[in-house]
C-alpha cells in the first residue's frame, strides 16, 4: 500500500500562529514533541513502508519536510518529496502523487492531509486495513461521526451498505447551524479529507470526469508543463467525489479534528479555569 501526504497548505485560518513560511502542519502545537506533519508521517508508516510514502508540497516547504523527517530519525529519499511548481488544489496534487507512486503497477493508495489531528491512529489504521477490499472498486472517503452540529465541515449522507462502508448518497456543503443539526439527526458524517482507492480505478475516474487533468499527468516527467496545462485548480471533492458513481464513505471515530480555526482548539485541548488555552509562559 502507498501513502500520499499532502503538505502544501498554508493554514491561513490560524494566522498568526500559522504563517506562509511556517504553516500549521510544521508547528509543534501546545508544547507537543512532534508536529502535525510528523504525526501524519508516523501514521503513514503504520500502513506503508518508508519507500512507499510520498509527500506532495511546494518548493518553499521542501526542506521543511526533509528536516521534519530527519528529526524523526529516518533516512528518506529526497525524490519522494514531490514539489508542485504551482498550487492547483488537491486533485492535481493527488494525481501527481499517484503517477509518481504507481509508475510500474497499480496499487492501493491512502491520502492523508498533513495538518489534521488523529488521537487514535491505531484505530484509523485498522479501519484502513479493513477497507482495502472496498477500495478495489470504490473511491473511499472516511467520514467522521459528528459529536456536535458543526458549521465548519462539509457533510456526507450515507446511502446503501457497501462492504465495510456505504455508498455516498450526497455531499453537502458547509451548513448553517440549523442545517448542521438536521444533517446530524439524519446520520450524516463530516468529510475528513482522508481518501483511499486503487490507483488504476482512480485515474480512470479522473479520465472520465476531468480529462484535462488526466492528460496533464500522462507525462514523461515534465511536471512544470503538466501543472501549467491544467488551468484553474480543482479539489478532489469537486472534481471527482461529487461526480463519480463509485464514491463510498467509511465511518471513523478516531478523535479526528482538522484544527481549521482557533475555536477548534477547544475540541482538542483543555482550557484553564478561565477557559483559556495556552502553552505556558514561553
Amino acid at each position: 500500500m502507498k501513502t500520499i501526504i499532502l503538505a502544501g497548505g498554508s493554514g491561513t485560518r490560524l494566522w498568526p500562529l500559522s504563517r506562509k513560511r511556517y504553516p500549521k502542519q510544521f508547528i509543534k502545537l501546545m508544547g507537543a514533541e512532534t508536529s502535525l506533519f510528523q504525526d501524519t508521517f508516523m501514521r503513514a508508516l503504520m500502513v506503508s513502508d518508508l519507500e512507499d510514502i510520498y509527500v506532495v508540497t511546494n518548493k518553499r516547504m521542501k526542506f521543511l519536510v526533509m528536516g521534519e523527517i530527519e528529526e524523526l530519525g529516518y533516512d528518506y529519499d529526497e525524490n519522494q518529496i514531490l514539489v508542485e511548481p504551482e498550487a492547483k488544489n488537491t486533485l492535481p496534487a493527488i494525481c501527481y502523487g499517484v503517477t509518481a507512486a504507481c509508475r510500474e503497477r497499480n496499487d492501493s493508495i491512502v491520502v492523508f492531509p498533513s495538518d489534521h489531528v488523529v488521537e487514535k491512529p491505531e484505530k484509523l489504521v485498522k479501519v484502513i486495513s479493513e477497507s482495502e477490499e472496498l477500495s478495489k472498486k470504490a473511491i473511499i472517503t472516511f467520514g467522521v461521526r459528528p459529536n456536535k452540529p458543526h458549521t465548519g465541515y462539509g457533510y456526507i449522507q450515507p446511502g446503501e451498505k457497501n462492504g465495510n462502508g456505504f455508498d455516498v448518497l450526497v455531499f453537502r456543503e458547509k451548513p448553517d447551524a440549523g442545517l448542521a443539526a438536521k444533517y446530524m439527526e439524519e446520520g450524516c458524517l463530516w468529510n475528513s479529507g482522508i481518501f483511499m482507492f486503487d490507483s488504476g480505478v482512480f485515474m480512470e475516474e479522473v479520465k472520465m470526469h476531468v480529462p484535462a487533468i488526466h492528460d496533464a499527468f500522462s507525462f514523461n516527467g515534465d511536471v512544470k508543463e503538466a501543472f501549467s496545462s491544467i488551468g484553474d485548480g480543482i479539489s478532489i471533492d469537486y472534481g471527482i467525489m461529487e461526480k463519480t458513481g463509485i464514491a463510498a464513505v467509511v465511518p471513523i471515530d478516531v478523535g479526528w479534528n482538522d484544527l481549521g480555526s482557533f475555536e477548534s482548539f477547544y475540541d482538542v485541548y483543555e482550557g484553564d479555569s478561565n477557559g483559556n488555552i495556552d502553552r505556558g509562559n514561553s
